[in-house]
């Protein structure tokens, strides 16, 4: 949540209009519905359980379990790599 909350305000701040955040924020929530219909869409990484879905310019890594499915984070692919901890 801390990961999309810092990309909504990144772009409210650049854009200095939240109407790219809210879309942005509903591209995200469509996205966690469409992970939680089909855990399997999202391609495996090399951490345990762990699937990323591609979003345009981002990744949404989230936990497949049997039971449920947890968003990891929400990584904005422009951002530089080795910034990127699990």
């Amino acid at each position: 949540m801390e990961d999309r909350y810092k990309i909504y305000l990144y772009w409210a701040k650049r854009n200095k209009s939240e109407v790219f955040s809210k879309k942005l924020e509903l591209l995200f929530n469509q996205t966690a519905m469409l992970v939680s219909q089909f855990p399997d869409i999202g391609v495996v990484t090399d951490f345990p359980d762990v699937r990323v879905k591609i979003i345009k310019d981002f990744k949404m890594f989230y936990l497949n379990h049997p039971d449920k499915i947890v968003i990891l984070r929400v990584w904005d692919t422009r951002q530089n790599p080795k910034k990127l901890k699990m």
